[in-house]
Parts: structure tokens; C-alpha cells; sequence
């Protein structure tokens, strides 16, 4: 059929053919290549032919890799199975070289496991793109019955290969969805439609990672505004009850040092116990929902123990702060100068004595109307109605003189045809 004659291809190496495996040359017979049946190998198959040395280097390391899978501990001669020279032990490292005249063969059940920790992971390797490995989920070829719970052979599923392998898809994907975030992106949303969907997310470790990481950055957020919000709440500046200044003396002094500033500075207006229920009914509201957060982040597992209490019910809370956002407004008299007392009206958009105040603010008096303007005179039309008819006798004379221009121009376009076809008439 036109194919070089040379050893067929076994479970491991491809076909070989050469310029001596033509038994017709002489230099291999059909008991040299029957020897030679598992000679092929990348060396002889790379495209670039293989020097001496280095068929002696490969042979060099093939046998330090047979010493390290298999115990040796007897010595013989190379050949030295016909006369009564010392041999190498069955099922010895070395016991190959034995007899070199017969193909090796061994009925023992450990030569014939797959050594899958020595599978190539490397599958092609160019100059300009560098080394591409196997896929580490590729499925081997099927070369024996599988173990128990053994789905399928993956000779290439390192550990470092798996990883690397995750990180190439993590890093498509984190790709595919930059405008809409990264990889956090990929979470469906809490709405009823996607219950499906993150019901999936969760059954998943991916999804479980970016849900987990999800909580973390949220509760990252949540302990630097409760942070914050200590660090404003401890400031020298904070105001404390009046009565506090008692255990000081008068002028709020302890040791030469300022314990909190006088009260005449701040004064509360308008505080009673309505705006006092008021805020703590907001507060309440919002505790319960920073409340449902903490139990979703305990639930996670990004809440630490310290975070929570016990209360004498045996009901447990996450400790904290609970902050509300209230409009505030801050008043002075006049002509007071700049050290004089501060006024101060919380809530006042909530607040039930200053919340007609708001709306009345809100609410202009007066109406504004159009700004008066004289209307136009008639000599104005006039000057308008002018001006178009000014601009429409202009169009009109550049359009004749243009009309001019282009019958000048076809007269001459017709004595030039004319001129052509009697040189061309001449020619001939």
C-alpha cells in the first residue's frame, strides 16, 4: 500500500519506520525488529534525529527510573542467562537485561499496574506560545478494568494541575464578566425569581465561595460604619449630660485637664419625650434589621463569638452600635457674635411640633410669573420680511450665474469629444 515498512504501534508509542527497518537492506531482520517492537519514543520521534550519545543518555535514565520503582539487590552479568555467569532475579530491576536476544516479558501483577505518576503532563510545546499541558479532567484511554468507586482514569489531575486549570477558567470568566463586576457577578440575585437558581449557587463550591466571600465584604462594610461610629461617639468633642459636670466642680475641670465642654455651648431644643420616642422607634426598626444581617453572617460563619451576648431569657444578640441619620437643624441669635450658644432642633422633618414648619418652608407664597416685554412693532416685521427678500434675489443671481458657467463648460466638453474622435479617425 505504499507504507514504509517498519514496527507497527503498540498501547504506548506510535508506529516507527526508518532506513534500516527494510529488512531488504540487511541490516535489520525480522528478530531485530520483533526485539526492537517498544523502541519508539519521543527521541526517535521528535524530528530531530538522536545522536549516540544521547540514545545512551535516554537508556542511561530509563534504567535509573526502573531503579527507583523497582528493588534490586543482587548482581549478574549482561547476557548471562545462557551460560553460568551470575543473573539478575526475577522481577528485579535489572532482570531485563538477562537475555537481549528475546523480547521481555513478565507475568507478574506489579508490572502491569499503570504507573500514572508518570504520565507526560506536558502535551505540545511550542517556541512562541511556550509549554500547553493536558487538561488535567482529560479521561486516559482505557487500559484495564477500574477499581471500586473508580469512575474514570485521570492520569493528568494533579493537584497543580487542577489548580492551575481552575485558575485559567476563574480568570476567563472574572474576564467575561469585568463590566458587570468580576467573578461576584456571576451570583443570581435575592429576588423570588432567582430562588431556583441560588438554591443551585449554594449546591455548589464556587458558589459557596462567592456567597461566603459575599458576607465577608458586606460585614467588612457594616464593622468600619460601626467603627466610625465609635470613634465619633468617644471624641473629646461628644456632649454628656450636664449633670456630669458636678463630679468635676464648676468649671468642669479635673486635674487641669478639660473633661467635656461647657453646656452653654449646645443647647437642646424642642427635645421632649416625643422626639425622644420618636428616635427610639427608629432605632428599634433599624436594630431589627441590622439584627437579621448579624444572624445571616453567624449563619455563614463570618461572625465571631465575641460579636454576640446573652441576655437573661437565654436569648441570644449581636452586640453593637445602632445608628440612625436624622436631620438636624442649628440655630443662633443675631448680632450674638461667633461664641455665642448654638440652638439645636433634632428631627425636625419627623419632629411633630417643626414638621408644619418644614412644609410651610417648602412651600413657596409667591408665584412666579413670566417677566413682562414690550411686543413688536411693525417695523420690525418689516425689516425681518426685507432681509429674506434681500437674501432670495442673491440665491437667485448666483443661480444664473452659475446656469452661465455650466453651459460655457458642456460647449467645451462637446469641442473636446470632437477633437478626440478626429485624432483617433487620423490615426487609423
Amino acid at each position: 500500500d505504499g507504507a514504509p515498512y517498519g514496527i507497527a504501534a503498540t498501547e504506548y508509542a506510535t508506529a516507527w519506520a526508518c532506513t534500516w527497518s527494510d529488512p531488504q537492506l540487511g541490516i535489520l531482520t525480522e528478530n531485530d525488529l520483533q526485539l526492537l517492537r517498544h523502541v519508539n519514543c519521543t527521541y526517535l520521534s521528535s524530528g530531530r534525529p538522536p545522536t549516540l550519545l544521547a540514545l545512551k543518555q535516554h537508556a542511561q535514565a530509563l534504567a535509573n527510573l526502573i531503579k527507583k520503582i523497582c528493588i534490586s539487590d543482587t548482581f549478574g552479568v549482561i547476557d548471562g542467562r545462557r551460560g553460568r555467569h551470575p543473573a539478575f532475579q526475577k522481577n528485579e530491576a535489572f532482570d531485563w537485561l538477562n537475555n537481549l536476544e528475546e523480547v521481555y516479558t513478565n507475568d507478574d501483577e506489579n508490572h502491569h499496574l499503570p504507573l500514572e505518576a508518570l504520565a507526560n503532563h506536558i502535551e505540545h510545546q511550542d517556541e512562541e506560545t511556550g509549554i500547553e499541558c493536558h487538561c488535567p479532567l482529560k479521561v486516559a484511554r482505557n487500559y484495564g478494568p477500574l477499581d471500586p468507586g473508580e469512575g474514570a482514569r485521570r492520569p493528568y489531575s494533579s493537584h497543580h494541575n487542577l489548580v492551575m486549570h481552575a485558575n485559567s477558567c476563574l480568570e476567563i470568566l472574572d474576564h467575561e464578566y469585568s463590566a458587570t463586576g468580576g467573578l461576584l457577578s456571576l451570583l443570581p440575585s435575592g429576588n423570588e425569581d432567582d430562588c431556583e437558581q441560588m438554591a443551585g449557587v449554594r449546591n455548589t463550591v464556587l458558589g459557596q465561595w462567592l456567597l461566603h466571600q459575599q458576607h465577608l465584604v458586606a460585614r467588612m462594610h457594616e464593622l468600619e460604619i460601626n467603627y466610625a461610629n465609635a470613634l465619633d461617639l468617644l471624641k473629646g468633642e461628644a456632649v454628656v449630660p450636664m449633670q456630669m459636670l458636678g463630679q468635676f466642680g464648676p468649671e468642669g475641670r479635673a486635674k487641669g485637664r478639660e473633661a467635656v465642654y461647657p453646656q452653654d455651648r449646645f443647647v437642646l431644643a424642642n427635645a421632649g419625650e416625643d422626639v425622644f420616642s420618636l428616635l427610639h422607634r427608629l432605632m428599634d426598626k433599624a436594630e431589627s434589621d441590622i439584627q437579621a444581617k448579624e444572624q445571616t453572617w453567624w449563619e455563614s460563619g463570618v461572625s465571631g463569638e465575641r460579636m454576640w451576648a446573652n441576655t437573661k431569657g437565654g436569648d441570644w444578640y449581636s452586640r453593637g452600635l445602632v445608628p440612625i441619620d436624622m436631620m438636624t437643624r442649628f440655630v443662633r441669635l443675631k448680632d450674638q457674635g461667633g461664641r455665642s450658644t448654638i440652638f439645636m432642633l433634632p428631627a425636625i422633618e419627623h419632629h411633630p411640633a417643626t414638621a408644619q414648619t418644614r412644609k410651610m418652608e417648602k412651600r413657596p407664597t409667591v408665584v412666579s410669573v413670566v417677566a413682562p416685554t414690550w411686543p413688536e412693532r411693525a417695523s420690525e416685521l418689516e425689516k425681518r420680511v426685507k432681509a429674506h427678500r434681500d437674501e432670495a434675489k442673491e440665491l437667485a443671481r448666483d443661480k444664473t450665474e452659475m446656469e452661465t458657467q455650466m453651459a460655457t463648460l458642456w460647449a467645451e466638453l462637446r469641442r473636446t469629444k470632437q477633437e478626440v474622435k478626429f485624432y483617433e479617425g487620423t490615426s487609423e
